[in-house]
């Protein structure tokens, strides 16, 4: 059971650091092109706090999940080691 549980949250962190960061990257191109092309002052400075809000997203995302799991994975193994590290007799 320890094994699968931290198995699921090393995955977990992994893929939503991976989502994560694909999508700022995606996302701050994509603006970074649609300003450079429209070279418009007032798109920029209608979107900005819009990209920045959607950047602190991402970034709370990309690194506050993978380090909630670290802590989960930290404490399965912690109760594992109080129940002597074997699985429950069903």
């Amino acid at each position: 059971m320890e094994a699968t549980l931290t198995a699921f949250l090393s995955g977990l962190s992994a893929r939503v650091f991976w989502l994560a960061s694909i999508a700022f990257i995606a996302v701050n191109g994509t603006a970074l092109a649609i300003f450079a092309i429209t070279r418009s002052r007032r798109l920029v400075n209608e979107w900005t706090g819009r990209l920045v809000a959607l950047d602190a997203v991402l970034l709370g995302a990309g690194l506050g999940v993978p380090l909630l799991s670290g802590l989960a994975r930290i404490g399965v193994h912690a109760v594992a080691s109080l129940l002597g590290g074997t699985s429950p007799a069903r």
